[in-house]
């Protein structure tokens, strides 16, 4: 395509959004633009990135944010209310430690073997409609789960929940991604983030309303008393149950309509932000239709030869150059992440009760652990399924601090990039992960231990360096599988940990400590961040590939 630069002028617009105005340079949409025919045009033209652009920040970004945050909120507490309700619901189930292991590490691994099918699934059939079904469905499963009358039925049933949690965990990263421009993406990825801190706040606090009644419903017909710990399974679930009613008033995300051919609903999508941005009539947006890359329309596969080649399609390139570097980086720094943050969390609660429950004097957190540890041994101690009320207080006070650093991540990453914020962040609960093992006095070694899960908050980082460094069309996949891999390091996690609470209680500390430091390191290789210039709308002709919306 040619361009005859003489044919048009520039003159400054503003563009209003929700700090102001902003200046943008756009074409005199009164003059034209000679396409090849040498027919002149009067449409204003834009790409989807320069339409979102103009659409503006705003009330419709901070709406769309929230209800993501409320799904990623339902996905934290559902993976993470295992650490409340396995040590109240032990004597009910006759839980030994190493099943208490397996069964934290039950949802990890469904979405592990899920992950790659729901990330294919979202590339192929839209962001929006995988999560609306995947959240009804394992709503539903959490439901039934409540009423297992022992651990296998529980165990299956929280298997299948959760690999139904896994098609809205990951995917939804990317639609939120999806509905911001290039200037806010990072912001907005990192603030819908924070819902998993606040995740960390509301789940502790539900926990303590819920957990402490003292009710025991019989159920004859299942053989079991329907007590607090199985409210607390349904409790967890009802976050994806408001998301689910909050989704059915969403639209499909304009970056995957576009994608897939839909330019007509993408651009109505683009200009509905626009309207709720700057609550101005649609005739005023600048543009006018969409310029149409040269792609080819994507359609849904049928049969499984047809499924069997999409997925392919779908996936090889991620493992080819030039993304194969970006495809490695982001999985080893996820299952490092996930690893240390999930696999500790689901033990915490239990860490937090056994400290509260010591009545020593000063002593590393290890030491306090083993005592309890070989008083069990030893027989003198019968089953206890209460939790201390410390343990929920400790449990808010960190969570607020953990969702704190996904808010202050959020401000910064717009001046100071996500690369810095990754390195300093890991490198720092790294250490102090180290050092949480080595002190002696117990209220130090706890915030050492809350600090050191702070490296959670560079999860929503990493997806924000996903959804900028790969292509849309296999965005949703590459984020899947990154999610995937750390969903593995939380199931590696929360075994090796149960693992070295019982072996070696120091060592778990000292691996995994030098793990997230190691990540801290890879993430020098990310690129800086990316400035991004003003953009402009094209003026050009409708017949040069300029899709013209209804």
């Amino acid at each position: 395509m040619s361009w005859n630069n003489d044919m048009y002028r520039l003159s400054p617009i503003f563009v209003p959004n929700s700090y102001g105005y902003q200046n943008l340079l756009e074409e005199d949409i009164s003059t034209a633009a000679m396409d090849k025919g040498g027919k002149r045009g009067d449409s204003t033209a834009a790409t989807l990135d320069e339409a979102m652009l103009l659409s503006g920040f705003g009330l419709y970004n901070i709406l769309h944010m929230l209800m993501s945050g409320l799904i990623l909120m339902g996905m934290i507490m559902q993976s993470l209310a295992l650490g409340y309700i396995l040590p109240a619901a032990q004597c009910d189930l006759e839980l030994s430690l190493q099943q208490r292991g397996w069964l934290s590490a039950i949802p990890f691994l469904a979405i592990i073997l899920t992950s790659y099918f729901w990330g294919w699934l979202a590339d192929t059939r839209g962001r929006r409609p995988v999560m609306l079904f995947s959240m009804l469905v394992s709503a539903v499963f959490s439901a039934f789960a409540s009423f297992a009358p022992e651990v296998i039925s529980f165990g299956v049933l929280l298997f299948l929940s959760a690999v139904f949690m896994s098609g809205s965990s990951a995917v939804v990263y990317t639609y939120l991604g999806e509905f911001n421009n290039l200037r806010h993406r990072d912001k907005m990825v990192a603030f819908g983030s924070s819902f998993v801190g606040i995740g960390t706040v509301i789940l502790p606090c539900v926990s303590w309303l819920i957990l402490p009644l003292e009710f025991a419903y019989p159920m004859p017909f299942l053989g079991i008393d329907y007590r607090p710990w199985r409210l607390l399974v349904v409790a967890c679930a009802l976050p994806f149950t408001l998301a689910t009613v909050l989704l059915l008033f969403a639209p499909e995300s304009p970056k995957f309509l576009f994608a897939t051919g839909n330019y007509d609903a993408a651009f109505d999508v683009v200009k509905k932000i626009y309207v709720t941005n700057t609550r101005s009539n649609v005739d005023t947006f600048p543009v006018k239709s969409l310029i149409v890359d040269s792609q080819t329309k994507h359609t849904s596969p049928k049969g499984a030869s047809a499924i069997w080649a999409s997925m392919k399609e779908q996936t090889v390139p991620l493992f080819k150059s030039p993304l194969l570097p970006w495809t490695a980086l982001t999985c080893f720094v996820q299952f490092g992440i996930f690893a240390t943050t999930n696999g500790f969390y689901v033990w915490f609660p239990s860490i937090l009760n056994s400290l509260a429950n010591h009545d020593g004097g000063e002593t590393k957190i290890c030491d306090v652990l083993d005592a309890g540890k070989e008083a069990v041994s030893n027989g003198t101690m019968i089953c206890d399924d209460t939790i201390h009320t410390s343990t929920f207080e400790r449990s808010i006070y960190i969570g607020l601090v953990f969702s704190s650093m996904y808010i202050i991540v959020g401000f910064l990453v717009d001046y100071v990039g996500k690369k810095p914020i990754l390195v300093v962040i890991l490198f720092f609960t790294g250490i102090s992960g180290i050092s949480a093992h080595l002190v002696y006095n117990q209220q130090i070694g706890v915030v050492l231990f809350a600090v050191f899960q702070m490296c959670g908050a560079c999860i929503g980082l990493m997806n924000a360096v996903a959804v900028e460094i790969f292509p849309t069309k296999y965005r949703a996949m590459a984020i899947c599988l990154s999610m995937m891999m750390g969903r593995v390091g939380s199931m590696v996690g929360s075994n090796l940990i149960g693992l070295f609470l019982e072996v070696n209680c120091g060592a778990g500390f000292y691996l995994f400590g030098s793990l997230i430091i190691v990540n801290s390191l890879f993430c020098l290789t990310l690129p800086n961040k990316k400035s991004i210039p003003q953009k402009k709308i094209v003026v050009e002709s409708t017949q040069n590939e300029t899709h013209e919306p209804v």
